[in-house]
């Protein structure tokens, strides 16, 4: 869902940037998440040690997720999400984070997640927005800075001229 409130946000010229920096944050939290951190840490789920918690899980018909449990990719991207619009809205994006701690909190009651890997998750989720929106604003200022420069250069070659 994340993903798609990034492409989504992707349409509208008022909105481009913080699609941008939603979907390259995601990026980089899965990256940290799925590729680096479970392989490393290889925690087996709760459902794992007890068969009654399978048993539930597929008598509502959730899918049993077979990858690792530290840190929780769910938590991680909707923190992750929250934390970009936080940043980038303030009052009104903190509002994200609302729904972001229902999703951590399901994880937990779901038993697909002890709560340190939702903990884990919340932690990648914002280290890795708040990484991002640092860099990006930086490279976005410093291209502004250089059409600038570039722009006043050829106004005052014009003007010599």
């Amino acid at each position: 869902m994340c993903i798609l409130i990034g492409i989504v946000l992707l349409f509208f010229k008022k909105t481009r940037r913080d699609g941008v920096l939603v979907l390259i944050s995601l990026a980089i939290g899965i990256i940290i998440t799925n590729l680096i951190l479970k392989p490393i840490v290889a925690r087996p789920r709760p459902f794992a040690e007890d068969a009654s918690i399978i048993d539930f899980l597929t008598s509502i018909n959730y899918k049993l997720p077979s990858e690792h449990s530290f840190p929780s990719g769910h938590t991680q991207v909707a923190f992750n999400t929250a934390t970009v619009f936080a940043i980038l809205n303030h009052k009104k994006g903190a509002w994200a984070f609302l729904p972001a701690s229902l999703i951590a909190i399901s994880r937990i009651f779901l038993c697909v997640h002890y709560p340190t890997d939702v903990l884990g998750g919340v932690f990648v989720g914002v280290l890795s927005a708040i990484i991002t929106c640092f860099l990006i604003n930086k490279l976005i200022n410093r291209i502004v800075e250089k059409l600038k420069n570039r722009r006043f250069k050829k106004e005052n070659k014009n003007e010599n001229l």
